[in-house]
């Protein structure tokens, strides 16, 4: 008896590390910068790649753990969705011999399906959006500070070169911050895609955009921070998705407090205007305006003539499709570096992830990746209008909202971001993915219905 409850303490002991570790992953994903861990030859070691080492070593340790890991991969429906993906990320790795054009993107997924399965073998949804959500107080506090101070407290963690682009952001005089990230454009992705995940109600599952007023605005605050117009109208666009995919009672709340909350911003806007921090709000919004309607507003606060650059060099992008040394059908990978000249223009930063991805992975690249998100933005307006499940909402246009982000910027390293909301709903709704039951797999019938 006394080895029986030997064992069993062992295992309840092993348990609790794995959970442990399992939660350190998830904060790792989130707020852990790409610059901290231990440099290696040619693989650096980040935080996030040695927690994936760990949790691997764990599952493989344990038989009970691999038999639930390898079939939840085999039999869920997500991984037929990714892998046209895979093999073209294979073949474009042996073709132009570049470990990277197949490394970069396949640990991403591996951290996709390493989420779904800490979320449903040791977490819970409900947990794991807790530990987002104080993530993210964290980041959105840390923001606030940085842009009074004009630099990143998490540059202290730097501790691999080459993976900071640079250490002061700044458009019009104003500084950029930038989070964890390692440019503002990707800390205004990784804020697009939690701002709805902050309206969601656990206990009532209901989905309300003043659910946690806090975090709400400093996100915002955050966002308009990161200086990126394109984050600005996605949240703008996040907004009216929120109010729309409420329940009419809380539309109702949401327009006396956003009247409300208006009104207090409006004054307030008037009382700063003459401040920094006022005048870099109204340049924000102001520039945003200017994109839509092609005026002149946002030099009144100090914008200069040439703002708008980046959104005509983003027009030029669309001419790499017509570059005839670029192989339809076998990419670049990610080692060989881009440059052309169109009509003039010197065209080397890829600012919109979907042409990105034809330079590195060519057609087939491009349409497999657009093929799996579209087929998880299916899935999830699929329960959306069975069920009008709030939480399935909040995933929805968390998803949605970065795709959109991604037309005019490069994921920048962000995609484990929306593979944690993707990982999220896939824990939640996985009777929409099971492929295939056997008899003999009744354990992972027990962890995926």
């Amino acid at each position: 008896m006394s080895g029986l409850s030997d064992s069993k303490y062992i295992n309840n002991i092993e348990e609790k590390v794995f959970k442990a570790v399992s939660v350190i992953f998830i904060i790792s994903a989130i707020v852990m910068p790409p610059y901290f861990g231990i440099p290696a030859p040619g693989f650096d070691l980040t935080a996030v790649r040695m927690l994936i080492i760990a949790l691997m070593i764990m599952i493989c340790a344990k038989r009970e753990r691999l038999y639930d890991f390898l079939p939840m991969i085999k039999y869920n429906g997500v991984f037929l969705a990714t892998a046209p993906y895979i093999f073209v990320i294979t073949y474009t790795m042996v073709l132009r011999t570049d470990l990277k054009a197949f490394l970069n993107p396949f640990i991403e997924f591996l951290i996709l399906f390493l989420a779904i399965y800490v979320i449903r073998r040791s977490l819970g949804v409900d947990t794991t959006v807790r530990i987002i959500l104080g993530c993210y107080y964290l980041l959105a506090i840390e923001g606030i500070i940085e842009y009074f101070l004009g630099y990143s407290l998490f540059y202290y963690l730097k501790t691999l070169d080459g993976a900071l682009s640079s250490g002061i952001f700044v458009r019009n005089g104003h500084y950029r911050i930038v989070g964890p990230a390692a440019h503002a454009l990707g800390y205004g992705l990784m804020l697009n895609v939690a701002l709805p995940l902050t309206c969601l109600d656990l206990k009532n599952n209901k989905f309300y955009m003043f659910q946690r007023p806090l975090l709400f605005f400093m996100l915002i605050i955050n966002i308009v921070f990161t200086g990126s117009r394109s984050s600005f109208a996605v949240m703008g666009v996040e907004i009216i998705g929120i109010f729309l995919f409420s329940a009419k009672m809380e539309k109702k709340r949401t327009l006396i407090t956003g009247t409300i909350a208006i009104v207090v911003i409006g004054v307030l806007l008037i009382a700063l205007s003459g401040t920094s921090v006022g005048g870099y709000f109204m340049l924000q919004i102001t520039g945003v305006i200017d994109e839509l309607f092609d005026t002149s507003l946002s030099v009144k606060y100090g914008a200069t003539l040439g703002t708008k650059t980046s959104s005509d060099y983003r027009d030029y992008l669309w001419y790499v499709f017509k570059v005839n040394w670029l192989n339809p059908l076998l990419g670049l990978g990610r080692s060989r570096p881009f440059s052309t000249v169109i009509n003039g223009v010197t065209l080397k930063s890829l600012d919109n992830h979907y042409i990105g991805e034809y330079v590195r992975y060519a057609y087939p690249g491009m349409f497999s990746i657009l093929l799996f998100f579209v087929v998880m933005l299916f899935m999830m307006l699929k329960k959306i209008i069975k069920d009008r499940d709030a939480y399935t909402k909040a995933f929805f246009l968390g998803s949605l909202s970065y795709m959109i982000a991604l037309y005019y910027v490069d994921s920048l390293g962000t995609l484990k971001y929306l593979y944690l909301f993707f990982a999220l709903f896939i824990s939640y709704a996985p009777e929409q993915f099971v492929t295939r039951i056997k008899n003999k797999t009744s354990k992972y019938m027990k962890l995926t219905i």
